[in-house]
């Protein structure tokens, strides 16, 4: 890796951060021009896809992406999360297995894979067990935490949900206070 190229590249994550999507992207390209199997371009470019509103062209770099980096937990987390967004939940599953095959700690991947558990599946245990993992990972995540609570309501551990819900709460999760409030006497 060359200095210039790795210096596009933190221009590059500046300009992502800071949302200018149009200049971050231009910059990622170049550094992918220079080397193609870059991950933190490959990464950072395939954020700025699934963000966009093109399937198809999202799907065409995940696929190149991947080409170039197949082990890359990262990037079999993004592609799965992309899959769900479009409810292609049989290839969503794929990558995010693929994910936590090469990484077992990734959080979003466990997450996904609950996510998938709940909504194709409608197997809250075993979603439970996915979420489990994610919040065992990253004990913040306040998505997790609230769609672990939300299973755990389906399947009658109330107690659990109830403090699982009160943490989302605690870490600014939107919808953790009406459901306490709904459900819970608080």
């Amino acid at each position: 890796m060359g200095q210039r190229t790795e210096r596009f590249f933190e221009r590059g994550k500046n300009f992502f951060e800071a949302g200018n999507n149009e200049q971050a992207l231009r910059l990622f390209n170049q550094v992918l021009n220079r080397e193609p199997g870059h991950k933190g371009a490959l990464k950072h470019k395939a954020l700025l896809f699934t963000a966009s509103e093109e399937p198809q062209k999202t799907e065409q770099f995940l696929d190149i992406a991947l080409t170039q980096q197949p082990e890359d937990d990262e990037l079999q987390q993004i592609a799965g999360a992309f899959y769900i967004s479009i409810n292609e939940f049989e290839q969503a599953e794929d990558y995010l297995k693929q994910s936590v095959q090469f990484n077992d700690r990734n959080a979003l991947a466990h997450y996904g894979l609950g996510l998938i558990c709940v909504r194709h599946y409608s197997d809250h245990s075993r979603a439970i067990k996915h979420f489990d993992k994610a919040i065992a990972h990253d004990a913040e995540f306040s998505e997790a935490l609230f769609n672990r609570a939300c299973s755990s309501m389906i399947v009658g551990a109330t107690e659990k949900a109830k403090r699982d819900f009160q943490t989302a709460k605690k870490l600014n999760h939107p919808e953790a206070e009406e459901m306490l409030n709904n459900y819970f006497d608080s």
